[in-house]
């Protein structure tokens, strides 16, 4: 058997082939060599010949066998999810090489967070669609952990926003680059003639007797505020409502006795506007940290490089005006 020190470069990923990564999915599903083979209309010897033939590719053992059947090994599991990266990778290949020779445009897929999607993106898609060839960019919202995991599956190109605390801690965060491009402020905020609203100066101890509608736990936007109580010996707010729409969460606020704590750059409209009002606290907020993240896989991409300098520039000019 060979050993991985010759990398994807060896010549031996040559004989992979689509079947085999059906064959580890199968094998996953079904723990059985019997029925993968039923499943793929090949013998029984000729599906061990196939986990043969993985074997030798990757120099190791595939699966491992016991009482209940078979099972994937650490490695194979690894190899089966970057598998299934790659063919995701492959499917978008086919949509946009069908997308390009039909309307000319090359396809872009980002996904971002609403704090994002409000003024670092709109200033950087202004930039970018000047300066770059024909393009279809599909923005896709979503949590923090959702479009990380969207992003680490292939199904986008790269993220604007936070990479999720669980995969910043994990054995896979090699796989990622990201680079830093601002902290987002932060505030407090309640309909405008809320009793609370006219207070020049509100402590946190006033602020835990209120009712909340928060982001859901363990999104980061919760544990910075809940960590804003705890860090001083007070209980955190048990809110009324969970929910992780920002832009519903202002509408709420808008029309109850509710706070909320949101980004600046999404609060700024409704507060010009006199249908929300920024709260006076007594202590100040930790902004969100927003970069751009893509895996290592993508740094090569032309089309990605050139959004990614246009977010940089958005975000310094961004920057300047707070």
């Amino acid at each position: 058997m060979t050993n991985g020190s010759h990398g994807m470069h060896d010549l031996s990923f040559g004989h992979l082939k689509l079947r085999h990564l059906h064959l580890l999915e199968l094998l996953d599903q079904e723990r059985s060599i019997t029925r993968a083979a039923e499943l793929l209309h090949l013998s029984q010897p000729a599906v061990s010949a196939m986990l043969k033939e993985l074997e030798s590719i990757f120099g190791i053992r595939m699966v491992q066998r016991s009482s209940r059947g078979v099972s994937l090994t650490r490695g194979a599991q690894a190899a089966l999810r970057r598998f299934s990266i790659a063919l995701a990778e492959l499917g978008s290949v086919r949509e946009e090489a069908a997308l390009a020779e039909q309307h000319d445009r090359q396809r872009l897929r980002v996904g971002a967070l609403t704090v994002a999607m409000t003024e670092l993106v709109p200033a950087a898609m202004r930039t970018f669609l000047n300066t770059t060839w024909p393009v279809q960019v599909q923005f896709v919202e979503g949590t923090v952990d959702g479009l990380t995991e969207q992003l680490m599956r292939g199904e986008l190109d790269c993220v604007v926003g936070r990479l999720s605390p669980a995969w910043a801690k994990s054995n896979n965060r090699a796989q990622l680059q990201q680079v830093r491009l601002f902290d987002e402020p932060r505030c407090m905020v309640a309909r405008t003639d809320h009793p609370l609203a006219p207070s020049t100066r509100l402590d946190l101890s006033a602020l835990a007797r209120q009712d909340w509608i928060l982001a859901p736990l363990p999104s980061s936007s919760r544990l910075l505020f809940d960590n804003l109580f705890l860090e001083r010996g007070l209980t955190p707010p048990v809110p009324v409502i969970e929910s992780a729409s920002v832009h519903s969460n202002m509408e709420i606020v808008a029309g109850s006795d509710l706070l909320a704590v949101v980004p600046m750059a999404v609060a700024r409209r409704m507060i010009a506007q006199g249908v929300l009002r920024k709260l006076h606290v007594s202590v100040d907020l930790t902004g969100m940290s927003i970069s751009v993240v893509w895996r290592r896989t993508g740094e090569a991409d032309p089309l990605f490089s050139r959004f990614r300098d246009a977010l940089v520039v958005a975000s310094m000019g961004r920057t300047r005006k707070l």
